[in-house]
């Protein structure tokens, strides 16, 4: 058996008392005359979105706002909750699709009555469009849930939605005056209409105290007709207890006055007076926008003032600190002594500082606004800056070395190209510029100088190992000298056997030979030549700085030894550096060796000290690190040695960090100093290529 429950207005909804799943029944919308004609129609016209739902999710009433909303090819009524994102499209809070069952009518349905629910749906263009929604269930008189009425507010366009709202007041307070006359006078049919009449008013009053803009309607006396829950609240009363009452009675003197002329001014205006109040509500003076507007009877007489009034004091606050901001940014900007611009996505110039422009003046002798600006940079330089500001257009923040011939020689500049986003869009893209000249002119003097000061130091640790080396070179010369020595006596006796002195001379050849490699050795630590940083096998510059000290060590009686380390990564090095600190830290550990209470000994140990450095250790069993030097045993002049420099450890250092790595001391655990440094496998060594450019140079 069918059963009618009256929603409001005429709109009757038709339903089975028991659904038999899975198909609800359909309802059905039937309109009783003259009443539901005018409900029909008034909703129809409202500026807000306004939708019906049955109890089985079926949307039975959709107005003209409420359907633009609907997606192509649906006009939302017939259509179902079920139907979701295919029928209306997809809604979203934040950056996330609300689910078909988190919607505002699926949660008033559930019984909830959903207030200020913001969400958003995509536009044709790629744009957020957000609109303010609430929901509340309607229930019969015993309080099952029958319906669910939805309104959606544009709040992109609030003065567009406002302006309906007033509209959809005055035709409805108009409506609701003519029909309680013809109500008193009629019979029960009349009777019946009243009470359709009564549900129409309450589902407006519903409407307008489920927004969070404050409506409200005065007479010519200024007494308040008719005010939502919103306008209330803002003087913690009741609806109730503001009709009747005037501006004067719930607010100060000055206040009131104000308002009472801005009546007059809407009173007197050809279009709705849109302008800014201050209200003291709740112990605060906020800032509203209001649209004030006559109302008039169906006689066209005006009886009084109608307003909608949005707060705004959130927005002002908001766009006074924007202001400020941007004051304090174009201030910043401006005193930079760095070039700074930018562009928009059109690549047109949106902003740039003094410097900027004067320096692209002084280049090109145009203005960087001038028509002309992109016409008179060199082609190659445009086509280059084009394709930099492409890339921060497509979102890649990077930086990029420009050198520019200036009128006084070439400068290096460091550029820095960042994208300005909006809401996650790019919107343009930022320029600033540093001239780094001075500062690469300094790092190339640093480099030569501390080649001059690796040369010295090469010189002064030679001639700390001259002994030694003159005793190891003493050895082959000396077996040279022997051998040749009996290949002449046996000469001399005649006995002329070239077999038997074959041998002999192979041996001359081979002292010869490693005679030649000890000089070719210190040769190569002597020589003097500009860093060139190549892939090199650690353990090769391991041995060879070893075997370049093991005639030192010999002479001091030290044992130097070598720990076995399984493959290592290549490292990308200059040798002969890294040799030299190699041999300054072998030949200072074998020296504090002696010292110690041990046999001397001196011990390299090769590791991986991460996925892309390795670390030498360096150990000796001496004396140890004086725990009151600590760190200054690195700076330069100091020296724990009679004859020592003082820029061993510093250079070292300094050479250790040119290549990206580290030195550094610690205590050995069995007496002594491990002096330790990494360096970066090639894999993960870091370079820069240079560009070439202009400075504060700008394409169109």
């Amino acid at each position: 058996m069918a059963r009618k429950v009256s929603v409001g207005g005429g709109i009757t909804l038709r339903r089975d008392a028991q659904p038999s799943p899975p198909s609800p029944v359909t309802p059905e919308i039937m309109l009783t005359q003259a009443p539901a004609t005018l409900f029909a129609a008034i909703l129809e016209a409202a500026n807000e979105g306004i939708a019906i739902c049955d109890a089985a999710g079926t949307f039975v009433f959709t107005n003209a706002a409420a359907r633009r909303w609907a997606e192509e090819g649906h006009h939302g009524t017939e259509s179902t909750l079920a139907d979701g994102s295919a029928a209306w499209g997809d809604w979203c809070m934040d950056e996330d699709v609300v689910a078909v069952e988190d919607w505002p009518m699926a949660r008033a349905l559930r019984g909830e009555f959903v207030q200020g629910c913001e969400m958003y749906k995509r536009t044709a263009d790629g744009q957020r469009h957000y609109l303010l929604m609430g929901a509340w269930p309607v229930r019969d008189a015993s309080g099952v849930i029958i319906a669910a009425v939805c309104t959606t507010i544009d709040i992109n366009d609030r003065k567009r939605a406002e302006e309906e709202i007033r509209h959809l007041n005055s035709a409805l307070e108009q409506r609701v005056a003519e029909r309680t006359a013809e109500l008193e006078r009629a019979s029960d049919a009349a009777r019946e209409a009243t009470e359709a009449l009564a549900r129409n008013r309450q589902l407006l009053i519903d409407i307008t105290d489920h927004t969070d803009t404050a409506i409200f309607l005065k007479d010519l006396e200024g007494r308040y007709l008719l005010v939502n829950r919103e306008f209330a609240s803002l003087f913690d009363l009741e609806a109730a207890a503001v009709v009747g009452r005037t501006d004067f009675d719930i607010m100060s003197h000055d206040i009131a006055l104000t308002l009472r002329a801005n009546d007059a001014l809407a009173l007197a205006a050809p279009e709705p007076l849109h302008i800014e109040e201050l209200i003291p509500t709740k112990g605060a003076v906020r800032t509203y926008l209001s649209v004030k507007f006559p109302l008039r009877d169906g006689a066209g007489l005006v009886y009084g003032v109608g307003g909608i009034a949005t707060d705004i004091s959130e927005r002002k606050r908001i766009e006074s600190a924007l202001e400020a901001s941007q004051a304090t940014l174009s201030a910043v900007i401006e005193s930079s002594t760095d070039p700074i611009w930018a562009v928009d996505r059109e690549m047109n110039m949106v902003a740039f500082n003094a410097i900027a422009d004067h320096q692209f003046h002084r280049l090109y002798r145009a203005g960087m606004a001038d028509d002309e600006a992109s016409r008179v940079v060199p082609n190659d330089v445009l086509q280059r800056w084009l394709g930099y500001l492409q890339r921060a257009l497509g979102g890649e923040r990077f930086v990029v070395e420009e050198t520019i011939a200036d009128l006084d020689g070439p400068h290096r500049y460091l550029v820095s190209l960042n994208p300005t986003m909006v809401e996650d869009q790019v919107t343009g893209a930022a320029v600033f510029s540093k001239d780094i000249t001075a500062l690469r002119r300094a790092e190339e003097q640093a480099r030569q100088h501390q080649a001059e000061l690796a040369h010295a130091l090469r010189l002064h640790t030679m001639g700390e190992m001259a002994a030694s080396l003159a005793h190891e070179v003493n050895q082959p010369l000396g077996a040279i000298a022997n051998y040749a020595q009996g290949c002449r006596r046996r000469i001399e006796s005649g006995d002329l056997d070239v077999q038997a002195l074959l041998p002999t001379i192979v041996a001359i050849a081979r002292e010869a030979l490693r005679a030649g490699e000890i000089t070719r050795r210190v040769r190569e630590v002597l020589r003097k030549e500009d860093a060139r940083r190549h892939a090199v096998d650690v353990q090769v510059l391991v041995a060879t700085a070893v075997a370049l000290a093991q005639a030192t060590a010999t002479r001091l009686g030290v044992t130097l030894r070598c720990v076995p380390a399984p493959p290592l990564p290549i490292v990308l090095a200059d040798s002969i550096q890294i040799e030299q600190v190699l041999l300054n830290l072998l030949l200072n550990a074998a020296e504090a060796s002696v010292e110690g209470a041990g046999p001397p000994q001196v011990e390299v140990r090769l590791s991986a000290a991460g996925p892309d450095l390795i670390e030498v250790a360096v150990a000796d069993n001496g004396r140890g690190v004086d725990a009151a030097l600590g760190e200054r045993i690195f700076e330069p002049f100091l020296t724990t040695k009679p004859s020592g420099l003082g820029m061993g450890l510093a250079i070292s250092r300094s050479i250790v960090e040119a290549h990206g790595g580290r030195l550094w001391v610690a205590a050995n655990s069995t007496g002594g100093a491990v002096f330790r440094f990494t360096l970066p496998t090639a894999a993960g060594a870091e370079g820069a290529a240079p560009g070439g450019g202009m400075p504060g140079g700008v394409p169109p």
